[in-house]
Order: structure tokens, then C-alpha cells, then sequence
């Protein structure tokens, strides 16, 4: 919420004379803000003719923490016909990796892992 705190500072004694002082604290950022994720689908339901390289959602990943501490990286768990793919700062596109065949596969259970 704040990067620094400044404090000005008085110091005053018996015979009437004073100083005065400037005091600039930084604030150094720890990991302590868990990412978040937010989903946009764009195919819903996506047709089994698709071909690869469709996209079918974007993905924006935010972190509150700031610096290293704030970067994000987001991956696919598991083997699915799916891939991430970085699109621009804190977004990812969800592609279609592989063909699918609704008669094999009818659904996906997809699980998105964002490590900050």
C-alpha cells in the first residue's frame, strides 16, 4: 500500500535551541499476497472440429505483491490437449494443443497452477 514513509522530527532543548530532522523509511515488499486468477471463456462449448492453435479462453493472472515477488507464471497440470500461451503482461491465451474427438473425450477437468 505505501513503498516509504517519511517523518520530519523536532528536537528542542533547555536554553532554546532546536534541530530539525528528516527521517525516509523504505518499505521492502514480501511475498505474502497469493496470485489470482480470472477466466474469459471465448468457446463455450468449444466444437469438436476445432483446430489447434484455437483459442478458447484468456486467462489475466494479477499478484498484488510488487517487483520479482509480484511475477506470475501460470501452467496446465496434468496431460490435456491444451496449452498456455503468454499473450501479453499478466495474460495467457488457452489454446487448443491437439485435435479433439468428443467420442473419446466428451469434457476436460482442467486444473491452472498460477506460482507466483
Amino acid at each position: 500500500e505505501g513503498k516509504y514513509y517519511e517523518a520530519s522530527f523536532e528536537g528542542k532543548d533547555g536554553g532554546g535551541l532546536s534541530a530539525h530532522a528528516k527521517v525516509h523509511i523504505d518499505i521492502l515488499d514480501v511475498n505474502d499476497n497469493a496470485p489470482t486468477i480470472s477466466l474469459l471463456p471465448i468457446l463455450n462449448p468449444i466444437p469438436e472440429d476445432s483446430v489447434p492453435s484455437t483459442v478458447v479462453a484468456v486467462i489475466n493472472v494479477r499478484d498484488r505483491d510488487s517487483g520479482d515477488n509480484g511475477e506470475v507464471n501460470c501452467n496446465i497440470d496434468g496431460d490435456l490437449p491444451f496449452r498456455l500461451e503468454p499473450s501479453s503482461e499478466n495474460t495467457y491465451k488457452l489454446i487448443i494443443a491437439s485435435t479433439l474427438d468428443r467420442e473419446k473425450v466428451s469434457a476436460y477437468n482442467m486444473t491452472i497452477t498460477a506460482i507466483d
